[in-house]
């Protein structure tokens, strides 16, 4: 266009930047950039706010907070939810909520979008004050009974571990979207209420929008969680028979997911390390970036103590330069978040965490618990099997929270699967400590009370 002789201009640098946006090319973004100024229209307000979005997408927030100081006056409501969607894509979530807070003292109006972005943040991290606290602020704007802001909200308590305020709050919609339908759908499913989900999907195909895609992921994780297999393959079927949706890979996934929790997946094979191999093989294949294929084969190898086919999977994992994800477990308390993992000693309170977590054990095995070593995935001796199994990220987050006195639900949210260890351990903390623990791991919600587990120990 340039050669032809053709001067761009705010349409076209806006449509350029959007491009530039959906690829994340930070160096061509750049480049735009000063063509912007060299055709001297760098304080347009619609320009602005396209190289806000731009370089937030590619990850350059010092320069979205320098365009965005110089913008002053010329703010609009783009400008403000651009500068938060681009702090909470780039995981700079107390940013967002700060000019969140910012914009609320100022008197400067939030829209739908803004409350529903950030609500979004607050459910992807499970920082259920913050989510409150973005609600309370909803109910001032007088936007709650808006539909995008409250199919979030159901979103966000969900996942924040309070299904029983997604439902309430479910409940009182005076319209809901599909997008309301499969956030509680999933929200059942996430914390082992399959029957419930079951029920709620039977609801929504009489009073509500046509499912699509992401209800059948929230149905079929519900049979896979509650080892309804016969069901599951009846709505999986239902998906194309029925409603005309071609099955994508997640629901594969999860009808995989479904006949191997069940059993069902070639019971004369079982747990062959074979047919595990294969798959594995299948997966690198498919995924040669995806660090948990490898660790899947390693963890396989290692229940049947195959110690030299772990260090073939883990050297596989290293020649594929991947990175597994390290463990970690937070909590949130009134002074903030507290994060921890496997063996940590950089807590300023570690000395008073490690006296209570010395103190839980011996209760424990008083009570008659009995580390399950056999899910230590190293080759290691009895006695370091057991150390190593006694310290992970969610022993020591809820050791913590036991050193502040408080009568209240104990919550912790762990970025991996809680191992089997370690949810045999909350059952007995649950009881010697006398208070319900609400775990979230990277597949569902556990609700320990009283030496029990909300899951029915099938996860």
């Amino acid at each position: 266009m340039m050669r032809a002789g053709w001067n761009p201009n705010r349409v076209t640098f806006i449509n350029i930047l959007a491009a530039v946006s959906s690829l994340s090319l930070c160096k061509v973004g750049q480049q735009i950039h000063a063509q912007v100024i060299k055709y001297h229209i760098a304080g347009d307000t619609t320009i602005e706010n396209a190289l806000l979005a731009c370089y937030g997408k590619c990850g350059e927030m010092d320069e979205c907070e320098k365009i965005f100081s110089r913008m002053s006056d010329r703010k609009d409501d783009v400008s403000w939810n651009s500068m938060i969607s681009g702090y909470i894509h780039n995981e700079l979530l107390l940013k967002a909520m700060d000019l969140v807070w910012f914009m609320i003292q100022r008197g400067q109006r939030l829209d739908h979008f803004t409350f529903a972005t950030v609500l979004s943040a607050c459910a992807s991290v499970a920082t259920l004050e913050r989510g409150m606290e973005v609600h309370a602020s909803a109910l001032r704007a007088c936007l709650e009974s808006d539909v995008v802001v409250g199919s979030a909200l159901v979103d966000m308590y969900s996942k924040c571990g309070r299904i029983d305020y997604a439902l309430r709050f479910f409940d009182m919609m005076p319209i809901r979207n599909v997008y309301s339908w499969n956030s509680m759908i999933s929200g059942y499913a996430r914390h082992g209420h399959g029957d419930k989900a079951l029920r709620l999907f039977s609801r929504m195909k009489l009073d509500g929008p046509p499912p699509d895609h992401v209800t059948f992921v929230g149905v079929l994780s519900a049979c896979s969680h509650a080892g309804i297999v016969d069901e599951g393959f009846k709505h999986f079927k239902s998906m194309s028979q029925v409603y005309g949706l071609a099955p994508r890979m997640e629901h594969f996934s999860c009808i995989v997911d479904l006949l191997g929790r069940a059993g069902a997946c070639g019971r004369a094979n079982g747990r062959k390390t074979e047919l595990g191999r294969k798959a594995a093989d299948m997966l690198f294949e498919m995924e040669p970036q995806n660090a948990v294929n490898y660790v899947l084969l390693a963890n396989m190898y290692a229940s049947g103590g195959k110690w030299e086919d772990v260090a073939r999977a883990r050297k596989l994992m290293r020649e594929a330069e991947v990175k597994k994800e390290a463990g970690c477990s937070w909590v949130t308390m009134k002074d903030g978040v507290h994060v921890f993992v496997a063996g940590d000693k950089s807590h300023p309170e570690k000395d008073l965490v490690y006296e209570k977590l010395k103190e839980l054990n011996q209760k424990m095995r008083d009570a008659g618990y009995v580390p399950q070593t056999k899910y230590a995935l190293y080759d290691l001796d009895q006695e370091n099997k057991e150390e190593l199994l006694g310290y992970h990220s969610e022993r020591l987050a809820v050791a913590f929270v036991l050193t502040r006195n408080s009568g209240l639900p104990i919550r912790i949210m762990k970025n991996l699967r809680v191992c089997v260890d370690c949810h045999f351990a909350f059952k007995f903390i649950s009881k010697i400590v006398g208070r319900q623990i609400v775990l979230r791991d990277s597949n569902r919600f556990h609700h320990f009370d009283d030496g029990k587990c909300s899951c029915g120990d099938y996860w």
